[in-house]
């Protein structure tokens, strides 16, 4: 069952999570100790506030660095009055790989009014310096259109932020031992993966999946219709359609806040009611698949689908690739050597207490399930399922079947004498008279003549 596939995963889940549960509530921030520090740029843990100070690099000192290596320490930039952007630098110290922090994230988030900045991330201060003097020597210089002010960070690697702003700000790190978020994206990757088979021959599923791609690549659907329509190659204008269509799409996912205002909620509920309304039309007229290799595709674009999001639910990427691995080669086990080895185990490790009868309880018991099993053939005899009629003509006694139903004992006074007396005469206590069968005696006699 689904259950007992999953068994040893969540429970391996579920120990580390424990685990990483009782880390947390002995120390919530990692100690100081475990961060890689530098001895020209110390990082006081019990001081939120951090100040710049000098960075040396490759020979090269770099001004404006601030070192943030501590959950809650933040740096203030000040307002620069000489007009121009000045380049501040903000960097994180590693710590090591542990599987008690494999759902551990870290984060700088910056406190911005306006969007009037500039963002370069590199792994040391010196790539980010080259960043910045790339963008103000490069004729054209084009960063990604979305913006965000928070900064997700690996708490396994060195990274260092740059941000280049006239305007006053604040930045703070941002860490978590363990990320609920990330917890639900590993547990739903592992469900989904076990429940694919299932799902994908799920009529309600598939209306819900048309749907939500529905809502979620209206444009890129629009061009894959509007190539159809027109013939075209995807390396004419429909590529430049399909670059458009991704932009806008990725554009609008990442700033969902801004139009999630009072000013364009109006929008996006016609925008999401249309949009439903069309994908649902469309699932409902192409139908559920029925072809058994097209849904074999979807069960395994789902399970690719789920991997990916397990992979990508930690940043102890070796400890999530193993889970991966592991995930695979476990489905690709045959079900019945699986339930094989799970059979051996119950029986060596967990072998069932059987509790025995003695021979009062058993005869007691005997008695009281004969008593309950007549009962319930009388009452079946009595109801109309039982087709009376058509039993009473197979039957040799059918007036002793009528007086069964009405009450009378299932068995005569002759035959409970007959029983007693085969009973009293076949009870030898020395065991040397066996009672055979007609075949039995006619073998038993073969046998001795064979032997004579």
């Amino acid at each position: 069952s689904l259950l007992q596939e999953i068994r040893p995963m969540f429970l391996f889940l579920l120990f580390t999570f424990l685990s990483k549960c009782v880390a947390q509530e002995l120390a919530d921030n990692p100690s100081p100790e475990s961060l890689t520090q530098d001895p020209n740029h110390p990082v006081l843990p019990n001081h939120p506030y951090v100040v710049s100070t000098p960075w040396a690099e490759d020979g090269v000192t770099h001004q404006d660095v601030y070192k943030l290596g501590v959950k809650g320490q933040y740096a203030n930039i000040p307002l620069r009055t000489d007009g121009y952007d000045h380049l501040s630098t903000f960097c994180y110290s590693s710590v090591p790989l542990s599987i008690y922090m494999f759902w551990s994230s870290a984060s700088m988030k910056m406190d911005l009014p306006s969007n009037n900045y500039q963002v370069y991330i590199g792994p040391n201060v010196t790539s980010v310096s080259s960043l910045a003097q790339a963008s103000e020597s490069a004729w054209f210089y084009s960063q990604l259109p979305w913006r965000s002010k928070e900064f997700k960070l690996s708490p396994f690697e060195d990274v260092c932020i740059g941000v280049q702003t006239m305007e006053e700000y604040t930045i703070t790190l941002q860490w978590k031992y363990v990320n609920y978020m990330m917890v639900v994206v590993t547990l739903s990757g592992m469900a989904l993966f076990w429940m694919a088979p299932t799902l994908c021959r799920n009529t309600f599923f598939h209306y819900t999946t048309g749907i939500s791609l529905g809502l979620l690549m209206s444009v890129v659907l629009l061009t894959y219709l509007a190539q159809r329509r027109f013939k075209q190659s995807l390396f004419s204008w429909v590529g430049v359609a399909y670059s458009f269509s991704v932009y806008l799409m990725t554009r609008t996912w990442f700033n969902i806040k801004e139009y999630m205002t009072e000013q364009y909620i109006h929008l996006l509920v016609g925008y999401v009611l249309v949009a439903g309304i069309i994908s649902f039309a469309v699932v409902y007229r192409m139908g559920p698949p029925s072809n058994p290799r097209t849904i074999n595709l979807i069960q395994w674009a789902m399970q690719a689908v789920s991997l990916v999001m397990v992979v990508m639910s930690s940043y102890h990427q070796p400890a999530s690739l193993l889970l991966s691995l592991t995930m695979i080669t476990w489905a690709a086990i045959p079900a019945s050597l699986k339930s094989g080895v799970n059979t051996q185990i119950r029986k060596r490790f967990f072998k069932p207490q059987v509790k025995l009868l003695s021979e009062d309880e058993y005869n007691t018991q005997a008695h009281a399930e004969t008593k309950k099993a007549l009962e319930q053939l009388k009452n079946f005899c009595r109801s109309p399922d039982s087709k009376p009629w058509k039993t009473v003509t197979r039957l040799r006694s059918p007036g002793r079947f009528a007086e069964f139903i009405e009450g009378s004992p299932h068995l005569t006074e002759a035959e409970v004498m007959e029983y007693s007396h085969w009973d009293y005469n076949t009870d030898d206590e020395d065991g040397d008279n066996d009672i055979y069968t007609d075949d039995e005696e006619a073998n038993e006699a073969a046998s001795d003549d064979n032997l004579d």
